[in-house]
Formats: structure tokens, C-alpha cells, sequence
């Protein structure tokens, strides 16, 4: 059994269809037990999201599902910010031809781009942990809270090609994998601890676990992840 520092809660207490989830990278534990987990806009967030909130998954089949969206994005995203970040402008602005992005994506859309975002995505993930959040509705957040993506300028199409196989992109509620605290709202240390599965509490592992134990359904939804566990786990 590794050795937690921190506040930790095995995965056979927990109601796995209302758990929520959190990860993160492993050299932010200190702060948050110490002074919570603080709201921000991420780095990857940047000129989309418009308040700073902590995002969090519902359940293991949440946790799954956001995992397969973060991989498209991965994949679709171009690799260099500056381009990125001009693109994000760009795609909210009216008179911009949108089939520009549809270029970009499909140009990203090749082996060697799938490889580098399964790679990254490995790597990111052997690094981190996830939290679980104690967390009260209509303190912490709420269930009919606003998605800014989904309630944004940007195309549905654009929207659709990185969320989850059953996202209602017209409906601007956030939705149970991709949920979120109110705007600047800090989760103090009480309310949370470190997941441990199997003896361990690397997301990696972690989610490799998620996946196995809930394979049919990751192969029917999550495609992306799916070519992701095949391609991590079967070199």
C-alpha cells in the first residue's frame, strides 16, 4: 500500500454513481490540504472560460467520459498556444469562416497527433491524483448552473467535436461530466481527500481501473479513450 501523506478514502466507501471528482497534478497537494482548492481559470481555459470555478466530475462514469472529451481536444487542439489561443478569438467572431477550424482539426487528426495526445495525456495522469469533493449543492455549486462553453459564441459543430457522445449542446446546463463550483467559490481542506483504488491513488492506474471495470460501455461512448487504453496498455 503506498504511503498518503495527505487525508486519503478508499473507493469501497464511496457511492460511486454520486461521487465527485477532481484531479490533479501532485505537486499541488500541499496547498490544497492546506489552504483548499482554490478557483482559477486554467491555463487551458484561457479566453473561453470568463469566471474562475473548479471543475469536477459525477461518478466513475463521469470521470470516464471527461477524459474521452479531454483526448479529442487533445487531438484537435493545436500543439503551438499561440495558435490556439488566436483561433479561440477568431472562432467567436461572426464574419470568421468557421470551416477554418474543421481545417485545423482534420490537419491535427493523424496518427502521430493521436500518439503525442495518448502520451501526454499517460504522462499528465502518472503525475497526479484524484480528489474527492465533499461538496454541497447550492453551497458549493449548482446542478443548473451555466456551461460557458456551450452558452458561448463558438459553433455548435466546433463544441460537439470535443464533448461527450451524449451532450445536449443546446441545453447550456452544465451536464454530470463536466461540472463545475460556483465562480470563486474555495473548497476548503475539510471537504476533501485523496481516492485510493486498489491500493493505489495514481490517477493513471486509477483510471486504467475505471476503464477495465466498465469496459463496454467506454468501447460503445468513449472512443477516443478507448484507442487510448489499447495503445497504453497493450505495448
Amino acid at each position: 500500500m503506498e504511503k498518503i501523506k495527505y487525508k486519503s478514502i478508499d473507493i469501497s466507501q464511496l457511492n460511486l454513481d454520486n461521487v465527485f471528482l477532481h484531479y490533479t497534478n501532485n505537486k499541488n497537494l500541499e496547498s490544497i490540504f492546506n489552504n483548499g482548492l482554490i478557483p482559477k481559470i486554467g491555463e487551458n481555459s484561457k479566453i473561453i472560460e470568463k469566471t474562475k470555478k473548479i471543475f469536477f466530475s459525477v461518478g466513475v462514469e463521469g470521470a470516464i467520459v471527461i477524459m474521452d472529451s479531454w483526448l479529442k481536444w487533445l487531438v484537435g487542439k493545436p500543439i503551438g498556444n499561440w495558435i490556439y489561443y488566436t483561433g479561440a478569438v477568431l472562432l467567436k467572431v461572426s464574419f470568421f469562416p468557421k470551416s477554418i477550424h474543421k481545417i485545423i482539426v482534420r490537419i491535427n487528426k493523424n496518427k502521430r497527433k493521436y500518439e503525442w495526445s495518448y502520451n501526454k495525456l499517460k504522462n499528465i495522469l502518472d503525475n497526479s491524483v484524484y480528489l474527492v469533493l465533499d461538496l454541497e449543492e447550492n453551497i458549493d455549486f449548482n446542478f443548473f448552473d451555466i456551461d460557458e462553453v456551450k452558452s458561448s459564441k463558438y459553433p455548435k459543430d466546433f463544441i460537439e467535436s470535443f464533448y461527450a457522445y451524449n451532450s445536449n449542446i443546446t441545453d447550456n446546463t452544465m451536464e454530470y461530466w463536466n461540472m463545475h463550483t460556483i465562480s470563486n467559490k474555495v473548497i476548503e481542506p475539510e471537504k476533501i481527500s485523496i481516492l485510493m483504488v486498489n491500493n493505489t491513488v495514481c490517477a493513471s492506474d486509477i483510471l486504467k481501473s475505471f476503464i477495465e471495470n466498465n469496459l463496454e460501455f467506454v468501447k460503445q461512448n468513449c472512443d477516443v479513450l478507448y484507442k487510448y487504453y489499447k495503445y497504453i496498455y497493450s505495448k
